[in-house]
Order: C-alpha cells, then sequence, then structure tokens
C-alpha cells in the first residue's frame, strides 16, 4: 500500500489561513487609523472654526455693549433735556399766567362791583369786595363759572353792609397749557 503523508499540506493550509488573518487585522487596523485620522482632522477644524466664530462674538458683543453704552447716554441726555424743556414751558405759563388770570378778573368784573382783597394761595383763590345788590353779585359768579381760568366758584359770604352787598367769593385757577 502507498501511503501519502498530507502534514504539510495542512500545515501550509494553516500558515495562508494565519498569513490571511493577520493581512485581515492589519487591513483593519489601517483603516481604523485612517478613519481616526480623518476624525480627528474634521474635529480640529471643527473647534478652529467654532473658536473663530466664538471671537467674532465676542468682538461683535464688545462693539454692541460700546453702543449701548452709548445709547443709554442719548437716553440719559433726551430724558434730561426733556425736564428742561418742561421746566422752561413751566416758568412760561407762570411768567404769563398771572398776568392773563388777574386780566380776566378785570374783564369779569361786574360794572357795579369792587373787588377789594384778591388773596391767590396756590391753586385757590378768595375774592372779598362790594356790589350793589345780590343780582350783581351772582352775575359776577357766572363770568367767574364762564371763564377759562377759574373753576369751582362758590360764594363764601353775602351780607349786606350799609347800602351795599359784601361777598366773599372761592374759587380755583385751572393751568393752560400753551
Amino acid at each position: 500500500m502507498v501511503t501519502i503523508n498530507l502534514l504539510p499540506v495542512k500545515a501550509e493550509l494553516r500558515l495562508n489561513a494565519i498569513i490571511q488573518h493577520v493581512i485581515v487585522f492589519a487591513v483593519c487596523v489601517g483603516v481604523i487609523v485612517v478613519g481616526l485620522g480623518i476624525l480627528q482632522g474634521t474635529m480640529k477644524r471643527e473647534k478652529t472654526s467654532i473658536e473663530s466664530d466664538i471671537q467674532s462674538t465676542q468682538v461683535q458683543i464688545a462693539e454692541l455693549k460700546v453702543k449701548a453704552e452709548e445709547i443709554e447716554k442719548v437716553k440719559k441726555r433726551r430724558v434730561e433735556l426733556e425736564k428742561k424743556l418742561q421746566v422752561i414751558n413751566d416758568l412760561s405759563i407762570q411768567k404769563t399766567g398771572p398776568v392773563e388770570v388777574l386780566d380776566e378778573l378785570s374783564m369779569l368784573i361786574p360794572e357795579k362791583a369792587w373787588i377789594s382783597s384778591y388773596t391767590n394761595t396756590g391753586e385757590k383763590v378768595v375774592l372779598d369786595g362790594t356790589a350793589v345788590d345780590n343780582t350783581i353779585i351772582a352775575e359776577f359768579m357766572k363770568r367767574l363759572q364762564g371763564s377759562k381760568h377759574y373753576t369751582d366758584v362758590e360764594l363764601v359770604l353775602s351780607e349786606q353792609e350799609g347800602l351795599n352787598h359784601k361777598f366773599v367769593i372761592q374759587c380755583k385757577i385751572q393751568k393752560i397749557q400753551n
């Protein structure tokens, strides 16, 4: 009988299988290393891009803070100017106000009535005077109620004093805006 030795073929097949496994393992490791390298490069580019975005955003924030401070200064200046304008308007009204009020009062007094005392305490005015009769006092009160400067007209006192009637009228002065 003839015997065939198959052992070297098995050893050769095993050697080929080991070589194939080593080659596959090396290719896999190579692919993993290349993939990790590409991934790391991509991450570095993204990181530098994000860092540059952060820096440009910080620059914009600094610029906007400066502009916001300027806007706040302008707002404060505007409020100050509005206050000054209001003071000027108030002074203007107060300057011409008493003259207009007294001028109107002189026009409203009936012919047969006289004012002996004019007392002004802020908005409140007290008029002491004398009239020929009560109808003249009533006419004077109606004129005061219809005026643009006097409101809340009240007759505090009306009494006869000799031939004439003494009266005390209390009213408020209404501020007129220009």
